[in-house]
């Protein structure tokens, strides 16, 4: 009798152990119960009228109501992948990126996406992403990698260019005259008068990485990221000039108000406004220890912001 025992609690363990290390799926994540302040948020985007924010195990959430309520979009091949970055040709076309060169696209707005690419061999993430109106797509992210797609996102090539020598490539932006600018780690900017298909590399005052790039109404260029930094170039690049930001903290999202106010997001929570075009910068009063990793203006002077902390927002002091 204490050997059957015995032999029972043995196959008990042994079933106990099998089960919790068994493979097999996650657990749903329906959106009934999905928090917009309890997912990481790494980039947001305006699509028209709505704000399409991405995140952490492939999340996309949506609002058309300025960011005051947030509801989950539908994925057709849910990867789980952490998303990066996303961005919108105009209120229906757009493409978001992440881990494992996912790249998903939308041509309703955000509210549907297709997998149009995905390598299951490798983690290597895609950080930033540009949908143009007119012009190719662009995808770019760790160790070089550079794609680009001439039909709207549908399809991808590689695109590699020697002066990106193998660097981590962190955004890409375009400005109204359909000039480019990426940057990246240890001080990497690299120009293209040509939608892409030459780059110039840059000579900036700052060796570190940076993690956006911002092309400003009044024709100029803003480069930002670690330690406080941010650059400022009246003539594309070519030359650039440091920005008074009286910071260390690192800077991962920017954007740009209707009235040419310039903001800044990073580290700590730490939102800067510069009312000169971006030559200074004052910091605005803290609304979350958590880093904030994007944002979009929403209204005059208030803010959509995402990061670790999720999804929030920001009222700005009244311009006079």
């Amino acid at each position: 009798m204490k050997r059957l025992i015995g032999i029972a609690m043995s196959v008990a363990v042994l079933a106990t152990a099998v089960w919790a290390f068994a493979p097999r799926p996650l657990p749903p994540f329906p959106a009934t119960a999905l928090r917009p302040d309890g997912l990481q948020v790494n980039g947001i985007a305006r699509a028209g009228q709505r704000l399409v924010a991405v995140g952490e195990r492939g999340k996309i959430l949506l609002s058309d109501d300025l960011g005051r309520n947030w509801r989950q979009a539908t994925v057709d091949q849910p990867q789980g992948a952490t998303l990066t970055q996303v961005s919108f040709a105009d209120s229906r076309l757009g493409i978001a990126v992440g881990h494992s060169g996912l790249i998903l696209r939308t041509e309703d707005g955000g509210a549907h996406w297709q997998q149009v690419a995905f390598d299951s061999q490798s983690s290597d993430p895609l950080l930033g992403a540009l949908a143009q109106a007119s012009g190719p797509w662009f995808a770019v992210g760790s160790f070089g990698r550079l794609l680009v797609s001439h039909d709207q996102g549908r399809h991808w090539d590689a695109a590699p260019d020697k002066t990106m020598q193998d660097r981590h490539l962190n955004a890409i932006a375009a400005d109204a005259q359909g000039r480019l600018m990426l940057v990246g780690e240890a001080g990497l900017v690299l120009r293209s008068t040509d939608g892409g298909s030459h780059w110039e590399p840059l000579k900036t005052p700052y060796e570190g990485s940076l993690y956006g790039a911002l092309p400003l109404r009044d024709g100029a260029w803003l480069a930002y990221g670690m330690r406080g930094n941010a650059l400022r170039s009246e003539d594309f690049g070519t030359t650039w000039q440091a920005a008074e930001t009286g910071l260390r903290t690192s800077f991962f999202g920017g954007a740009e108000l209707a009235d040419g106010r310039i903001v800044l997001a990073g580290q700590g929570g730490m939102l800067v406004m510069s009312a000169d075009g971006g030559r200074h910068f004052a910091a605005l009063p803290a609304g979350s220890p958590q880093s904030l990793a994007a944002l979009v203006p929403t209204g005059k002077d208030t803010l959509a912001l995402g990061g670790n902390g999720g999804l929030s927002g920001a009222t700005l002091a009244a311009t006079r």
